[in-house]
């Protein structure tokens, strides 16, 4: 049966013992079509936003677990990413002049070696360059996070992670952060707690990833900052201090940005709105839900 790109699917997020909040997830368009997109609701399905609405931490008092948007599942090669620029910042499929964007297998991988997201409420600010490195400022993303664990996710699942360390990853003269987390419902969660708990033969084989994945495209190697070198789990708590208060002033208005601040749970924000605005409403409904 033929399935028009119209149509929507509802259905609810994983949730773990420290996710008190229910997310469902609203698709509209089919995967590797243009129309492509998922967006994030409530409980009550209300639209919110992945980069906004999600707190960093799912709950305030523990700050060694942090909330994850899943953009691209491991092994999956289609390039999903959240949308800067829309309201409520929905996940779609990223295209060039050559039309949807898709990343080459790098063996023994297919696709993304891990699942691929970004830390919510986070922001790596164009306007701040890297005190050590150098570079012209933050890639204007949320940061990004690679979650090492065993279940395959997927796109706007939100999960709850430990980050044990991360590399600093200079993409055209920015600061791109890529840092390594794991789902605290693996079973080897319990055990690893820093950069240097995870097998060297993991860490090699993302680094050599994230060095040669753009070269299939034509581009040169990535390179790194502190000499390639992973940084701790200490040195990415303080990275996260750093992006939070970068997007707080981005989300505040403090921060100037074509960003799309709009959300529904920052009350004071100068874009915040309600559930029944004229942004709200503007996101098409669902018309069709999953098949079980």
């Amino acid at each position: 049966m033929k399935i028009s790109t119209s149509i929507g699917v509802l259905f609810a997020v994983t949730s773990s013992v420290f996710a008190s909040t229910e997310y469902k997830l609203r698709q509209v368009g089919a995967l590797n079509t243009e129309e492509y997109r998922v967006y994030l609701e409530n409980e009550n399905g209300i639209p919110i936003s992945p980069f906004h609405d999600v707190p960093l931490y799912p709950d305030p008092k523990n700050t060694t677990v942090y909330n994850m948007i899943v953009e691209i599942p491991r092994w999956k090669n289609a390039k999903l990413e959240i949308n800067r620029e829309s309201n409520f910042n929905y996940i779609f499929h990223d295209s060039n002049k050559n039309g949807l964007r898709y990343i080459s297998n790098i063996f023994p991988s297919k696709g993304y070696p891990a699942n691929y997201g970004s830390i919510p409420q986070t922001w790596e600010d164009p306007n701040v360059p890297h005190p050590d490195i150098g570079t012209k400022g933050g890639d204007n993303d949320p940061v990004d996070v690679l979650d090492i664990g065993q279940q395959v996710g997927y796109p706007g699942q939100v999960k709850q992670i430990k980050l044990l360390g991360g590399l600093l990853m200079i993409d055209d003269g920015e600061t791109d952060w890529k840092l390594i987390g794991i789902d605290i419902n693996d079973e080897r969660a319990p055990n690893l707690n820093d950069i240097n708990d995870v097998d060297s033969e993991v860490l090699d084989f993302i680094k050599h990833w994230l060095t040669v994945y753009k070269v299939p495209q034509g581009k040169s190697e990535n390179e790194f900052g502190y000499d390639g070198e992973f940084q701790d789990s200490e040195r990415i708590q303080e990275l996260m201090d750093e992006t939070h208060s970068y997007w707080e002033a981005l989300v505040n208005g403090t921060t100037k940005s074509e960003i799309s601040t709009v959300n529904l749970n920052i009350k004071g924000s100068p874009n915040n709105v309600g559930p029944n605005s004229k942004e709200t409403k503007k996101v098409p409904k669902v018309r069709l839900k999953r098949r079980t």
